[in-house]
């Protein structure tokens, strides 16, 4: 992880913005990654329980087909689905293997809100 900081006032970030379409969407929010000053990197790993390999095993044996869709930075998610061994680094450039959840989403159709039987 990467600490990082840029010093704005209000007046500044507001002149910026409108600017920018009022960072509507991620590309007009850019312009504020410019100019960061490094304060600092680490790292965090929050590793796997032993069990998970074995079991990710036991899946495949039985011929279930395991992805992985996560909120976390695909990067991160495919590394950690290789430790798991839910995929090989072979398969790791392959687009569907690991996906993150708006990707998931958009290619499964959206959410769609079911209603609930019970009400």
């Amino acid at each position: 992880m990467l600490i990082a900081y840029r010093d704005m006032d209000n007046e500044e970030y507001e002149r910026i913005k409108a600017e920018n379409n009022n960072f509507e969407n991620e590309k007009d929010r850019e312009i504020l990654e410019e100019g960061f000053i490094v304060a600092g990197l680490f790292a965090l790993k929050d590793p796997l329980r032993p069990e998970i390999p074995n079991a990710v095993k036991c899946c495949h044996n039985a011929g279930i087909n395991i992805r992985m869709v996560t909120g976390d930075n695909i990067i991160t998610a495919k590394a950690i689905s290789v430790e798991a061994g839910l995929i090989t680094k072979e398969e790791m450039d392959d687009e569907y293997v690991c996906m993150d959840g708006y990707t998931f989403r958009t290619e499964c159709g959206g959410l769609v809100e079911i209603d609930d039987p019970d009400n």
